[in-house]
């Protein structure tokens, strides 16, 4: 991978690095205006040590709050505060950012995961690290089987997710996953830097990693495999940027286009 071309494509941001690598494998957190949710998050996550089993960088939208707070930020110990200041906003954006990244700084596996406080992270993180060290490539969260549990979902999504997005992913990458839209999942070094896919295409800058790399791992002969997890909806306002039937409509177009698309 030619870091240097790859850098190109990439929409502008500002990166603030607060230390050195000091962990085999990094997560990237994209967040926007999570508000406490994101800070509670990161309590929970230092209550548990997570911080010193991955390093961790915050890739922000242009968060208007704390998410963007760098002093509160280096204070928890992350590694680092990545912020898009282009005009191509959109979740994709901002993990195309922190992976290119974490790449550069040569880590052997990346975890992403959301920063609204949905997810029990800091009791799986340590699943999903030692998954890669078994040599998976790819790791999905699962709330729907292997002891997993959903808390409050939603029911749109849940049969969105159950009767849509799942059947659909596992036809077209022949593994069976029961929670691919779930955004905590991993991939390995090998398979980001592989160069039959092509990662950081231009056109990707929206929910299209949540699928895409799924799609095509099995294929181009990764490993894969899925671990349990809580996946939590608080009662009432629901922390999502999914919302309503445009959004909806849109993110099924999206899924539709990655799916379909080769891997390069």
């Amino acid at each position: 991978m030619d870091f240097e071309e790859i850098k190109k494509r990439i929409p502008e941001y500002t990166y603030i690095s607060f230390f050195e690598r000091r962990s085999k494998y990094a997560s990237v957190i994209p967040v926007l205006n999570e508000g406490q949710r994101f800070l509670n998050q990161l309590d929970k996550m230092k209550d548990k040590n997570i911080f010193h089993i991955s390093d961790i960088f915050i890739c922000d939208g242009g968060s208007s709050d704390s998410s963007s707070n760098s002093e509160i930020i280096k204070n928890y110990g992350c590694k680092g505060l990545i912020t898009n200041t282009s005009n191509v906003k959109g979740h994709g954006t901002q993990l195309k950012q922190g992976y290119y990244e974490a790449l550069k700084e040569g880590y052997d596996g990346i975890i992403t995961f959301d920063g609204n406080n949905k997810d029990n992270i800091e009791d799986t993180l340590k699943v999903f690290i030692q998954k890669f060290d078994e040599g998976y490539d790819v790791i999905q969260a699962t709330r729907f089987s292997m002891g997993g549990k959903g808390i409050n979902t939603p029911l749109p999504r849940y049969l969105a997710i159950k009767f849509i997005a799942s059947p659909l992913v596992s036809l077209c990458s022949g593994y069976y996953y029961t929670d691919p839209t779930n955004g905590y999942k991993a991939f390995s070094r090998r398979y980001m830097m592989d160069n039959r896919i092509d990662w950081f295409r231009e056109e990707y800058y929206q929910y299209e990693y949540g699928y895409f790399p799924l799609v095509h791992a099995k294929k181009l002969g990764y490993k894969i495999t899925q671990v349990p997890t809580i996946r939590k909806y608080p009662i009432g306002e629901v922390p999502s940027k999914i919302k309503g039937f445009n959004s909806n409509f849109k993110l099924l177009k999206q899924m539709l286009n990655s799916l379909f698309n080769k891997p390069k």
